[in-house]
This record gives structure tokens, C-alpha cells and sequence, in this order.
């Protein structure tokens, strides 16, 4: 089975976590294929799907959008999974948890309501000052808001490993040990 990573970033970090992702994945599936959601023409030859967006203004980058809105009947017929990529890790540390919660919450209600999802993940990216006009950055800092490179690469493997398990098929008796696995980004 062939597996689709899909991404839109609008900065790197997104494109980051998808391609860790993808070739994390074909360590234990084989063939995985990690590209922007811009470049797929057509999810039918994929196995599983899995999609990631950046978060801006608390919801996905248009191209990824686009790309549930136009590949929604054939996403239905396979596992889907999602994750997106924000800045809850960079709140004041009282909102971080909340925050990381209610846009899940907010995302899943907005975003995911053509394709049923197996699952969805909220990772915090990265986020530098120079993102912020600086009236709001030195009010952000005094809150106790954080830039720098966010990602919690523990947590982004952690759920990588939840849905391998569930796509990995038990091997049969008679299937060599020494599997090469192919990762390919186009």
C-alpha cells in the first residue's frame, strides 16, 4: 500500500513535520510519498492519506482546503488522518493547553466535515518574533508568549507510530525480515 503525505506550509515548518512524518512512516510500511497539497492531481492510487496544514487566523491555508474540498469523495473512501501546525506552544503558558484544545475543537468542526478523519493532531511549528508587528511581539514576550522553534518532535512521532500500527499489517510466516523501505518525495 502506497501512503500520501500531503502538506501546505506557508513557512517551512509544516513541510518540516510532513516529510519527518512520511519518511518515519516508511520505515514500517515501504513506499510513502510526501508532497504539497498543490502538486497531488489525484489521491485514487493511495492506500491511506494523510494531510497537514499550517494554521493561520485559526484555520487551514487555502490550498489545503482546496485540496479537501476537491479530493473529498475519493478521501472518503480511504483512512485519512490529519494534523496542523499552530502556535499553542507559544502562548503564555496558562492558555497553552486550552488553547492547543479549542483549536482542535474549532479545527475538526470548520474543516473536517466532508471527509471523516481516523484522527486529528494539533503540533505547535515555529514561530519567530519577526512574525509579529513589534507593538504586539514586546506585549506577547511580557505574557509570557515564546518564539523559537516549537515542535515537539517526541509527540510528532508518538502519533506517526499510532497510525503506522493501525495501517501495519502483520507479516506473514513466509515474508523476509530484511524489507527496504522507500520513502519518495516528488
Amino acid at each position: 500500500m502506497t501512503v500520501l503525505v500531503a502538506y501546505a506550509s506557508a513557512l517551512g515548518s509544516t513541510r518540516e513535520i510532513a516529510q519527518h512524518v512520511a519518511s518515519r512512516m516508511a520505515l514500517a510500511l515501504g513506499e510513502v510519498e510526501c508532497r504539497s497539497v498543490e502538486e497531488v492531481k489525484s489521491v485514487s492510487g493511495y492506500g491511506a492519506v494523510v494531510v497537514g496544514s499550517a494554521i493561520h487566523n485559526q484555520a487551514w491555508l487555502p490550498p489545503a482546503v482546496l485540496f479537501f474540498t476537491h479530493h473529498g469523495p475519493e478521501l472518503a473512501k480511504r483512512p485519512v488522518w490529519a494534523f496542523s501546525v499552530g502556535m499553542s506552544e507559544a502562548l503564555p503558558k496558562p492558555f497553552r493547553k486550552r488553547g492547543a484544545a479549542l483549536q482542535q475543537k474549532r479545527l475538526e468542526r470548520a474543516q473536517f466535515q466532508e471527509v471523516p478523519l481516523r484522527g486529528h493532531k494539533v503540533f505547535s511549528g515555529v514561530y519567530e518574533a519577526g512574525q509579529m508587528p513589534a507593538p504586539l511581539r514586546v506585549l506577547f514576550r511580557v505574557t509570557g508568549g515564546r518564539f523559537g522553534d516549537l515542535r515537539d518532535w517526541g509527540a510528532v512521532d508518538a502519533w506517526t507510530d499510532q497510525l503506522t500500527a493501525q495501517l501495519a499489517k502483520p507479516a506473514s510466516p513466509t515474508s523476509p525480515s530484511n524489507v527496504t523501505a522507500k520513502f519518495r518525495q516528488d
